[in-house]
């Protein structure tokens, strides 16, 4: 009883862990912050495309869009068509 205690303990710290440390992104509020600021979208809206871009692009390659250093046109071709559609899919959102 006691060992399945402590790997349950272990797992959940492990679980912890990679949360805190891999899954959180040091882009999502800065790139909800600028869709904000555009005026042209609720809070909800930006929420949305905000999950939806981030679904779709590493925090990496969303600074550089932030940043406008897109230098590779396949891959400017690949935003424009991900924020178009991220945009109709949150025209709407729940």
């Amino acid at each position: 009883m006691g060992k399945t205690l402590l790997w349950i303990g272990a797992v959940m710290f492990a679980i912890y862990l990679v949360k805190t440390q891999y899954l959180n992104s040091s882009t999502w509020i800065p790139f909800r912050d600028g869709c904000l600021a555009a005026g042209s979208a609720t809070e909800a809206q930006c929420n949305c495309l905000t999950d939806y871009v981030h679904e779709r692009f590493s925090d990496k390659e969303v600074q550089q869009i932030m940043d406008q250093r897109i230098d590779d046109p396949v891959f400017a071709e690949k935003v424009k068509q991900t924020v178009m559609a991220g945009t109709l899919a949150c025209r709407n959102p729940q």
